[in-house]
């Protein structure tokens, strides 16, 4: 029996080429998009799950509740904080340091001898203690993990680096120089690092060498209920993940004691591991909603496909009437033809899986560059393509299956029409309208998020983000930094130099709390920007009043935004001037606000314009901005880069555009941008093949009816009209539908945007021009072609 129906769907699936290649074609993209987004969103959801003690697992993070009802959320916590936590409760097990250090300069030696080679480490080097191998999984290539942060001046480095510095992996003993101030030992190689995890780095030096590398930071680092920064980050393992409320509950009793009045303020708690990858909060990578709307967008793709078939697969049911009341006359049960039709589908959907599989095997390392990611296909993924087909193939066969299965033999064998015709007219009106209205919902997604993107890029942040390269620097002394300028400022093409903490906007910034005149602490906190006397003239910040910083001055010297003269009170920018003011973030320095600058942004544009002051510290300068010229920035940099190796012989240049710093500030929402763009592409594509088919079958239905109007006079643009007119009519109901969801959506998402775009009318109807544009496009193709067919034919082959 089986292989009866396999032979016969083997045979309608080939007398049927036309309809089936459109099936096909269209059931792998769908198929072949779903493939991908799975990739995607399983990809996300295994982050720091490979962790034995995953479970158990959990960050300090902190609630900073400001007095004027605002919360800032960091992910860093006090080093004494977790210290405290561990000696008072016996639940936490192990306390996990881990300090993120944003970049070193390395040299190493081959040999004795040799002239070392230098390499600059950005972003990949923490300060860490042996409980952090105790919490987390890593898997050791060489070394002790209860030992080998123990003492100062040691290290444990990853495979591939211990590759790059001494060409093998067996680098226990080796020496390395940092920053040109102190050797470091590797006492232990740790295989690669999973790219799936949050907590990555590539060099781990341990805790006790923080006292020798930054013997001025080691006090308030180790000792500082205060001291919070994004890059200090606590880990705690629990005996039981069901003690976390306790914990909880204990961080506030130590911090109301440690702290006082103080701290309702600071309000530390633990968040899961689980939670680390999608809490945005918290610096996370996506949010789980998000990964939602993207799986919501792969069923729709995999719907507006399966549509298709259904719509096929109904229209061809008359066609196929004759067939079906042989089969039944000749004993054919119900079950025996819904199941001959099931068969038939689960040959289309297996055909096109293969062919998406394929095509996604193909395109995988495109994609990943694209997104720069990593995805692979994996047995967890052939497991889900199966599921898929099978699902597909009882999802989209089983409506069709039922309508021919009831066929009576009489009313089929005559080619009658019965009840069934309506309700499958019916039915495949209400699947085009469906399938358009997700299709006219993600040409409207894609236009509105393509162009909030394109304005976060490209918006005025207030301040000037092109032609400016940042690079770091790892020396802070005085006299140097001035001779470097100095001889940068003589080369060509090199327009202003400033020494500054970071550019005007970043994802991190430093800030506290002010004091304005001798009054109250203010209930709002103040971001802090360090930067030099040149930084303004470098970053294009415009002076209202006042005058510049000056780094000669012996007393601290500020300029503020007009945000903080909002929130003071203060109602010109002349009034601020000579005022005293006492910076929180500046161990409650007290200065004189010398200048008033126009507001620009501190931040990505997800947020306001907040209060901001600008103030000169050497001991915090890590870049130097440098303006450049337009035009040959090649051969400037270049010159820049060899002055630079001249002043600074044993440091390597290295450098990144702000523009493209700022840029990256919206990396998720541009992957957004381009997932919904390719998904609105192949929503598109699948329509217009669904379009096709139908159109196609129905001319084929009523070929007769077709060469009569002929006959009897009717023009080509009459008939024209009459086929593609229903279809017009379900594609405007569609577009009417989706006008206040698409609405609906984007208005919520723009929200979590401080600035953006506004909803025009026009991208409706442009939206809407585009998709009866295509869809006029698509049916007219079919049917100016049956409306050209010679008359006669047409009758005598019917």
């Amino acid at each position: 029996m089986i292989r009866s129906y396999l032979k016969t769907a083997w045979r309608n699936f080939y007398k049927h080429t036309f309809y089936t290649l459109i099936n096909v074609f269209g059931l792998s993209m769908g198929i072949c998009c779903g493939i991908v987004l799975f990739l995607f969103i399983s990809y996300h959801l295994s982050f720091d799950n490979y962790h034995n003690n995953q479970q158990r697992i959990y960050r300090i993070v902190n609630d900073l509740h400001i007095p004027d009802g605002s919360v800032d959320y960091d992910q860093g916590s006090p080093l004494i904080l977790g210290q405290t936590l561990k000696q008072q409760n016996s639940a936490v097990v192990k306390e996990g340091i881990f300090l993120k250090k944003r970049s070193f300069t390395v040299s190493v030696k081959q040999s004795e001898h040799a002239q070392p080679n230098t390499f600059y480490e950005n972003e990949t080097v923490a300060f860490a203690n042996n409980d952090l191998f105790k919490i987390f999984s890593y898997q050791w290539i060489s070394g002790n993990a209860n030992t080998a942060l123990t003492q100062p001046n040691t290290a444990v480095i990853t495979t591939s680096l211990a590759k790059k510095y001494f060409n093998t992996a067996d680098a226990a003993g080796k020496i390395i120089r940092l920053d040109d101030k102190c050797n470091i030992t590797v006492t232990g190689v740790l295989a690669d690092n999973h790219k799936n995890s949050d907590i990555q780095a590539e060099m781990y030096i341990s805790l006790p060498s923080v006292k020798l590398i930054y013997p001025d930071l080691e006090k308030q680092l180790f000792n500082d209920w205060e001291f919070i920064s994004s890059k200090n980050n606590v880990f705690v393992l629990l005996g039981d993940e069901r003690s976390h409320n306790i914990i909880n509950h204990n961080i506030h009793t130590i911090l109301k004691k440690a702290l006082g009045a103080e701290s309702p303020i600071y309000q530390f708690h633990l968040q899961p591991l689980a939670e680390i990858h999608f809490d945005g909060r918290y610096s996370g990578t996506i949010s789980k909603p998000l990964l939602t709307i993207l799986a919501l967008i792969g069923l729709a793709l995999l719907l507006i496909a399966g549509v298709n078939f259904v719509n096929m697969a109904t229209a061809q049911s008359m066609t196929r009437a004759k067939e079906i009341g042989t089969r039944k006359v000749l004993g054919s049960s119900r079950s025996g033809i819904f199941w001959q039709f099931i068969i038939e589908t689960a040959y289309t959907a297996v055909t096109a899986a293969i062919f998406a599989l394929l095509a996604t095997l193909l395109f995988l390392p495109v994609l990943n560059n694209w997104l720069q990611l990593s995805l692979s296909i994996n047995w967890t993924t052939l497991q889900f393509l199966l599921i898929l087909v099978v699902v597909l193939t009882f999802a989209a066969g089983f409506y069709p299956a039922v309508i021919l299965s009831r066929f009576k033999p009489v009313s089929a064998l005559k080619n009658v029409a019965d009840q069934s015709r309506f309700s499958s007219r019916l039915s495949r009106s209400l699947l085009i309208i469906t399938q358009n209205t997700i299709a006219q919902l993600l040409i409207v997604c894609a236009l509105i998020i393509t162009m909030q993107v394109k304005y976060l890029k490209s918006a005025n942040m207030g301040f000037n983000k092109d032609a400016i390269i940042m690079v770091p620097i790892q020396n802070n002394d005085i006299n140097g930094l001035t001779y470097l300028r100095n001889q940068l400022n003589n080369l060509a093409g090199v327009k202003s130099v400033s020494f500054c903490y970071s550019a005007p906007a970043a994802v991190t910034n430093k800030g506290g709390s002010i004091r304005y005149d001798g009054k109250d602490w203010e209930k709002f906190t103040e971001n802090s920007i360090i930067g030099d006397e040149n930084y303004l003239k470098t970053f294009g910040l415009r002076l209202l009043a006042g005058r510049n910083i000056s780094t000669l001055s012996t007393a601290a010297e500020y300029l503020v935004n007009e945000r903080t003269l909002v929130k003071l009170g203060i109602k010109t920018p002349e009034l601020a001037i000579g005022h005293r003011l006492v910076a929180g973030d500046f161990n409650n320095t007290a200065g004189t606000i010398v200048g008033v600058v126009k507001d620009f942004n501190t931040r990505p544009l997800f947020t306001t314009i907040e209060p901001t002051l600008i103030a000169a510290n050497v001991d915090y300068y890590r870049f130097a901005a440098i303006k450049i010229a337009g035009d040959k920035q090649a051969g400037i940099i270049g010159s820049i880069g060899q002055t630079w190796q001249k002043v600074y012989p044993k440091n390597v240049f290295d450098y990144h555009f702000l523009d493209q710093q700022i840029a990256d500030f919206y990396q998720k929402e541009e992957m957004i941008n381009k997932l919904i763009k390719a998904g609105t592409v192949v929503a598109i594509l699948i329509s217009c093949l669904g379009l096709i088919g139908l159109v196609s079958l129905i001319t084929v239905q009523r070929t007769k009816e077709i060469g009569i109007r002929k006959v009897l006079g009717a023009s080509v643009h009459s008939i024209v009209t009459l086929l593609a007119s229903d279809f017009i009519k379900l594609i405007t109901v569609a577009i009417v539908i989706s006008i206040p969801l698409s609405y609906w959506a984007m208005h919520n998402w723009l929200q979590n945007f401080a600035f953006r775009i506004e909803i025009k009318w026009w991208l409706f109807a442009l939206s809407a021009a585009v998709a009866l544009g295509i869809a006029v496009v698509t049916i007219s193709l079919q049917s100016i072609k049956a409306a050209l067919a010679n008359p006669v034919d047409s009758i005598k082959n019917n």
